[in-house]
């Protein structure tokens, strides 16, 4: 009985599928193209590294805008009574530092 019910059960196989279908879904995937890529191992490590330098210059540029942003932002809050002090006192440190690395 075991063996009837395996028997009624459909199993998928690449012969069950037509050729033209399975090579129009393979050409929707793009299968064609990530296999060629794969095969290129210099490829993939150049690509790598290319992606590796475009995430670390948009991090730093991204960090530098907002730093920028912060420090206008402080200024700006500088005559603010309540923390004016405070913020002075940290755009000082922030000059003497800028100093001392040029």
């Amino acid at each position: 009985m075991a063996d009837k019910k395996e028997e009624t059960k459909p199993q998928v196989t690449l012969d069950n599928i037509e050729q033209p279908e399975l090579m129009k879904k393979f050409d929707f995937w793009g299968i064609g193209e990530f296999i060629t890529f794969l095969k290129n191992p210099t490829r993939i490590f150049f690509l790598n590294l290319l992606a590796g330098l475009g995430r670390g210059v948009g991090f730093a540029i991204g960090f530098t805008v907002l730093t920028a942003l912060v420090i206008f932002l402080l200024k700006r809050a500088v005559s603010v009574p309540v923390i004016g002090n405070y913020i002075s006192q940290l755009l000082e440190f922030i000059q003497a530092q800028r100093q001392t690395v040029r």
